[in-house]
């Protein structure tokens, strides 16, 4: 999804020119798949500390501290470890010419989190790396460290839509055929949905989102005719997420993973795909959408957005109430939903200090003696 989050990754320099960005995505996905390809062949990353050292690594560290423990116990703590990790997308400019080479994901309204499960225990980091939430599982301690890149919805449904580490495997530096091919039969074949929580009465699940190949359209086509497009009650879709097969898992924005409203994939991807799509999509059109155009609503879209979290940021550094302005007011259903973050009850007393480790280590170990 296009998201104001200023976390970067280490491919950043190769595509900041945002000021004509809808001229040069694809040309941005060019030079990145070359130097993911690069990366690859000279093996430069073979001296890189992945996602599952850095993991342990931290988990060894707060072993060292674990003796200087305090009694209290944090209900919530920050991760500096999880702190922009989630791989965010960009607006879908142009349409790429290999389209065969992507796949279609549909996301649903919900909050993006990294669901992390080490050793029966699963802990939810928001972007940011403060935790949402937190749980038992019945996966055991055999199953070691698995992280998901997931949507967690108001009915407390984990959406996973990639894999980063799955049971001490790192999957980062893999491209997104295998990446995807391991969240789904992976999760199958040790039944890890099943798995997810220790007690039917918290209620926490674990599904993994469709996917939809371009390579073969039919099966696009059979998505975008489905409305609603989740089975479940309540679950609602939000847009589209589309992935370059030969992307690896990059941490912060890249063009190689764009992102539509449903009802703009006819302007994008071509007027063939209109038929083929639910009426139903195109009666949620805004109308400055239709006055405006695609491109000056993608842009119009980012500075509401932009607007609405600076003035809760300021709200919550001041202590005091988010006014909302006339221009504020007209913003369309869809920011509302793009932008909702109240899909779960999480507690809101983020706090960050030097002693993050610990505190992590503390209460994880404190909910494993619980479960």
């Amino acid at each position: 999804m296009t998201d104001s989050d200023d976390s970067t990754s280490r491919f950043t320099d190769l595509y900041k020119n945002n000021s004509r960005k809808e001229h040069h995505q694809s040309e941005r996905r060019r030079t990145l798949l070359e130097e993911q390809k690069r990366l690859r062949q000279t093996e430069i990353d073979s001296s890189r500390r992945g996602l599952l050292e850095l993991i342990e690594t931290e988990a060894a560290d707060s072993e060292c501290s674990f003796g200087q423990q305090q009694r209290h116990k944090p209900r919530v703590w920050f991760s500096k470890l999880y702190r922009d990790k989630v791989q965010l997308s960009e607006w879908m400019y142009e349409r790429p010419d290999d389209l065969e080479n992507w796949f279609m994901v549909p996301c649903p309204v919900g909050t993006r989190c990294l669901l992390v499960i080490r050793r029966g225990l699963a802990v939810a980091y928001d972007k940011n790396g403060r935790s949402m939430t937190r749980f038992a599982t019945r996966l055991g301690k055999k199953h070691r460290v698995t992280v998901l890149d997931c949507f967690l919805t108001k009915d407390r449904i984990f959406y996973a839509i990639d894999l980063l580490v799955y049971n001490e495997m790192d999957l980062v530096q893999c491209d997104c055929r295998f990446r995807f091919l391991w969240l789904r039969s992976k999760l199958e074949e040790d039944a890890v949905p099943d798995q997810i929580c220790n007690s039917k009465e918290s209620g926490w699940r674990l599904e993994v989102l469709p996917l939809y190949d371009f390579s073969k359209p039919n099966q696009v086509a059979d998505c975008l005719s489905l409305f609603p497009a989740f089975n479940e009650k309540g679950t609602r879709l939000d847009g589209l997420l589309f992935y370059h097969k030969d992307s690896n898992y990059i941490y912060g924005r890249t063009p190689l993973v764009t992102w539509l409203f449903p009802f703009m994939v006819p302007d994008l991807l071509g007027e063939s795909w209109r038929p083929t799509m639910n009426h139903r999509y195109f009666q949620q059109i805004p109308a400055d959408y239709s006055q405006l155009g695609y491109r000056a609503y993608m842009d119009e879209f980012d500075a509401k957005l932009a607007r609405k979290r600076s003035r809760r940021n300021h709200a919550q550094q001041t202590g005091g109430d988010m006014v909302q302005d006339t221009d504020e007011s007209t913003c369309t259903e869809d920011l509302t939903a793009w932008e909702q973050m109240e899909a779960v009850t999480t507690i809101n007393e983020s706090y960050e200090d030097e002693d993050w480790q610990r505190k992590e280590l503390d209460e994880i170990r404190r909910l494993e003696m619980e479960g």
